[in-house]
């Protein structure tokens, strides 16, 4: 194949690359990847435990295979390869709640993808007629969707925050902190911490359920708000764990300004964020900067931006410590 052919293959390969991502999406919402295990099964195995046509089962898979997700250990017969492992639930880090969320509205909103790169606004809002967290209020069933689609994804990327060294901390205040899985977590690891769940007020019975279930009512509290107007003062810490590339830089800087007035000038914020290149280099941050803008009219941030937001904000920036799946950065009021 000479340079021309393999140009001409790769950009068709990269214009058809939706339909490998719907494909995953498929086979997990099938329950493959469960299914398979850690025994590579036949085409006529599958099709029994997932009631799917044969023949269009095979050619999901031969494209799969195709793409290092499957091996086809002999004709007709497919098995997980570590990569594919990844799509199993009781996988630790499994990806499985990503693909579920890269599907749906959240795939259906990129039919406006033009409408965002002319007019830098969330084709979500095009395409649905409303912003995509009114959306999920008004969809109870997208929402719990969502919401275990998150919860699905914590294992990996909380690892940062969760490692981060609570031995001095009294309490810590979760500025949208959703179903209070990431409180959870701090509390059960720190006996001695106390905190606060902050999000709109129709969020947070999953909070108040989880922690009750866990145990941990007692040093906790539940408090509906909204972040662009106030939060609940005299936290030590304050988190933001993957709030902020929600929205654009002008929103964000409300966020932070909420947090700067309840921290006053004590206590430190902590941000879970995604940091992109600064050098431009091909980083999967950056692909999530696109859909956060296609989305929500949010944005993933570099390493400069992150703190020139922050200085806007009112902050200085003490800290980034970058993990495999996201980077902490910790920030003093100024």
């Amino acid at each position: 194949m000479d340079d021309a052919q393999r140009h001409n293959h790769e950009l068709r390969q990269k214009i058809m690359g939706y339909i490998v991502s719907r494909a995953i999406h498929a086979v997990c919402e099938l329950g493959i990847p469960d299914l398979l295990g850690d025994r590579p099964q036949s085409i006529a195995e599958l099709a029994a435990g997932t009631g799917a046509d044969p023949d269009a089962l095979h050619r999901f898979l031969r494209v799969l295979a195709a793409e290092g997700i499957l091996n086809e250990e002999q004709p007709g017969t497919f098995g997980l390869t570590p990569m594919g492992a990844l799509l199993r639930t009781d996988t630790p880090g499994s990806l499985s709640h990503l693909s579920s969320l890269m599907a749906g509205e959240a795939y259906e909103a990129w039919g406006a993808a033009t409408h965002a790169l002319r007019t830098g606004r969330p084709g979500f809002d095009e395409v649905y007629g409303s912003p995509y967290f009114e959306w999920l209020a008004a969809h109870p069933e997208a929402a719990r969707t969502f919401n275990e689609g998150q919860a699905g994804l914590v294992t990996l990327r909380l690892l940062p925050l969760l490692e981060w060294d609570w031995s001095a901390v009294g309490s810590v205040v979760d500025v949208g902190g959703g179903n209070g899985t990431l409180l959870t977590d701090l509390l059960r690891g720190n006996d001695r911490l106390k905190g606060v769940v902050f999000d709109l007020p129709h969020v947070l019975d999953e909070a108040r359920q989880a922690l009750a279930d866990a145990g941990l009512d007692g040093r906790a509290d539940c408090v509906g708000g909204s972040f662009f107007d106030e939060v609940p003062a005299g936290g030590d810490v304050y988190v933001l764990a993957q709030i902020l590339h929600d929205w654009d830089d002008e929103s964000a800087i409300r966020i932070l300004e909420s947090c700067r007035r309840a921290m006053g000038g004590q206590g430190r914020l902590l941000i879970l964020e995604q940091v992109v290149p600064d050098d431009g280099s091909r980083h999967p941050a950056a692909l999530l900067d696109l859909h956060m803008l296609v989305l929500l009219g949010g944005r993933e941030r570099t390493e400069s931006e992150w703190r020139a937001l922050l200085d806007r904000g009112g902050f200085d920036t003490a800290d980034i410590h970058r993990g495999a799946r996201a980077a902490l950065i910790e920030a003093v009021p100024r």
